[in-house]
């Protein structure tokens, strides 16, 4: 982190779309963080085993973990950091996962 940027605590709360009643977290992560280190936050904090596919919907452009035979990316989630999104107060994006069973997770 350069002497330019200053570190922000961003706290979010995910919950998952269309479950009654509602299934949520609460967590804190550093605004240096990146997608990738976001995604596995959240495997944890639900007690998944990241064995889905997955992506991030922040700001209309896709993001995620790339995996064998499944979705590519234009962004290494290594790299983006959640502070490049100039996120402002109670803005959400959309996290989907297992695609299958169409579990998507506002922020």
């Amino acid at each position: 982190m350069s002497d330019s940027e200053q570190l922000v605590i961003y706290q979010l709360h995910i919950f998952i779309l269309g479950i009654s009643p509602m299934i949520w977290r609460r967590i804190k992560i550093r605004s240096d963080s990146t997608i990738a280190d976001l995604h596995y936050i959240i495997q944890i904090v639900m007690g998944w085993t990241d064995s889905h596919l997955h992506r991030f919907i922040i700001h209309g452009k896709h993001y995620g973990i790339a995996q064998i035979e499944g979705m590519w990316f234009s962004d290494d989630p290594k790299v983006v950091k959640l502070s490049d999104f100039g996120w402002r107060g109670r803005e959400r994006f959309l996290y989907e996962y297992d695609f299958g069973d169409n579990w998507k997770y506002y922020q």
